[in-house]
């Protein structure tokens, strides 16, 4: 069962936090792991803290369960992410809320030395942390997700880096959580 509203479907068919409180697990993990979609590990530690106030805890919850996992876990997830995309070609292969996202923040009229500079730079933080730099990209423009990139790549802890990743993949799995559940 899917809980992502088809085109031209209403919001109101949104999953409501109700019946996710009241889900078995193995139903539970099926409908919210789609939020973190590298690892459907983290929906089922959040089940654990049934019931959930609202939206907002359900997500705090499924977060936490990412913060709590040991390191190797933490950057396996990481790693199922693929690094930002800013060719024309990547851009146009994407779904639509992605291509969207990528187009507001400009990724779409770079030059190609921007491409490449780009390019260099999330190679060299992959590189030098071991797993993509991951930015949200809503409200950010493409020189500031650059200007992100070069200031991280001079970041000496990985640890510091761990919590940047998990603070932007929240902002990102929020948004997500935010048109599947009420």
């Amino acid at each position: 069962a899917t809980n992502m509203s088809p085109p031209g479907q209403s919001q109101d068919q949104r999953i409501s936090i109700a019946s996710l409180n009241d889900m078995s697990h193995d139903d539970f993990v099926e409908a919210v792991s789609p939020v973190f979609e590298y690892a459907p590990w983290i929906a089922s530690n959040a089940w654990e803290a049934r019931p959930f106030k609202d939206v907002g805890v359900l997500h705090d919850g499924m977060v936490q369960a990412l913060k709590d996992a040991d390191r190797g876990k933490q950057i396996q997830f990481l790693r199922g992410h693929s690094d930002i995309q800013v060719t024309p070609e990547a851009i146009d292969a994407m779904t639509p809320d992605l291509r969207q996202e990528h187009i507001s923040a400009g990724f779409d009229k770079l030059s190609s030395a921007q491409h490449k500079r780009i390019e260099h730079l999330l190679s060299a933080y992959r590189r030098r942390f071991g797993f993509p730099f991951i930015a949200a990209l809503r409200g950010r423009n493409a020189a500031e997700i650059l200007a992100m990139a070069e200031q991280h790549l001079g970041n000496d802890s990985t640890d510091m880096e761990l919590y940047f990743a998990f603070s932007e993949v929240a902002k990102i799995t929020r948004v997500s959580i935010d048109k599947m559940v009420i």
